[in-house]
């Protein structure tokens, strides 16, 4: 009790609380900055027409994402913009029976996404969408949302497009194309921002903790974290180990390696992927969000990374 009562009394001193509150307060203070700075943001919500007859490869894609990184702001940038860096998103909605495919920009940058999108799909039209189309969820009253998240750590990648022999985007259209009549909707948003090229440092963390055959106790959560912890208390110091033995890596452990350093030589993102399904039954909602979900795990490898 008297350790207790030590503790407790050493919290109670100002030059301790003082300065979380301080602390506290700052970050309350940062966080509304950014909060107002995203609300204040104009921002126009673009249809993208897209003929048929379109003959574009995958790789026009990648090139795309590659110029749209040119928005990241620098750090002095950053610090002049309340530290708000500006995403994108990009939409496929399912409404009235008709898909459709959007993009939403901020106002300040929309003559330069167009730009980009144009010059790599020259047969594109784009035009401002008259409505947003997520003011018809009051017109719905069942609405259910989702959001996809890795199956795996973060450094491994997906499967892309160079893995599959037909458009995987025709497996989510596809979903999507089966509500013409019913009346309801799928919205599917992929919001993108661009992250600073330091990126990889992370993957170069992982790859060394997989070679040296270090465990992450964070995978494990809190308990095994804390489980850690006591471990190192309880457990006397080893004299006289020295000597590093290196792992010997298996098959599958070489290619997820391989896989994790080849992504890192990409420009990076931060990605959020929304669902949401809006109609008039509850078990016809839990059926169309496990279908749309399903259709994301087209993705997923076994040894390296997916969607869940």
């Amino acid at each position: 009790m008297s350790t207790l009562g030590a503790i407790i009394n050493f919290f109670l001193q100002w030059y301790v609380w003082v300065p979380i509150v301080l602390l506290l307060a700052f970050l309350t203070w940062r966080n509304w900055r950014k909060v107002e700075a995203v609300n204040e943001v104009e921002s126009d919500l673009l249809i993208l027409e897209i003929p048929k007859t379109n003959d574009k490869q995958e790789l026009a894609a990648e090139q795309l994402f590659a110029s749209l990184h040119g928005i990241l702001r620098d750090r002095q940038e950053l610090r002049a913009n309340a530290g708000v860096q500006e995403h994108l998103s990009f939409e496929i909605a399912s409404v009235n029976g008709q898909i459709r495919f959007y993009t939403w920009v901020p106002k300040t940058l929309r003559s330069f996404v167009e730009s980009q999108i144009y010059s790599q799909y020259p047969t594109v039209q784009i035009h401002e969408a008259e409505e947003d189309y997520v003011a018809h969820e009051r017109e719905h009253s069942v609405i259910h949302t989702a959001e996809i998240v890795m199956t795996d750590n973060e450094v491994l990648p997906i499967k892309t497009f160079q893995n599959f022999e037909v458009d995987p985007l025709a497996g989510i259209t596809g979903t999507l194309a089966k509500l013409e009549t019913s009346g309801e909707e799928i919205w599917v948003q992929i919001l993108v921002k661009p992250i600073a090229d330091d990126w990889h440092k992370s993957s170069e963390h992982w790859i060394s903790k997989i070679r040296s055959g270090e465990k992450d106790i964070l995978k494990g959560g809190a308990a095994a974290w804390i489980g850690g912890a006591f471990e190192a208390l309880w457990k006397p110091p080893e004299e006289g180990k020295t000597t590093t033995v290196a792992k010997e890596l298996s098959d599958r452990d070489k290619t997820r390696i391989a896989e994790a350093e080849k992504k890192a030589t990409k420009l990076g993102y931060r990605v959020k992927i929304r669902l949401a399904y809006l109609g008039e039954d509850t078990t016809s909602a839990r059926q169309r969000m496990q279908a749309i979900v399903g259709t994301f795990k087209q993705y997923n490898s076994t040894n390296l990374n997916g969607f869940k």
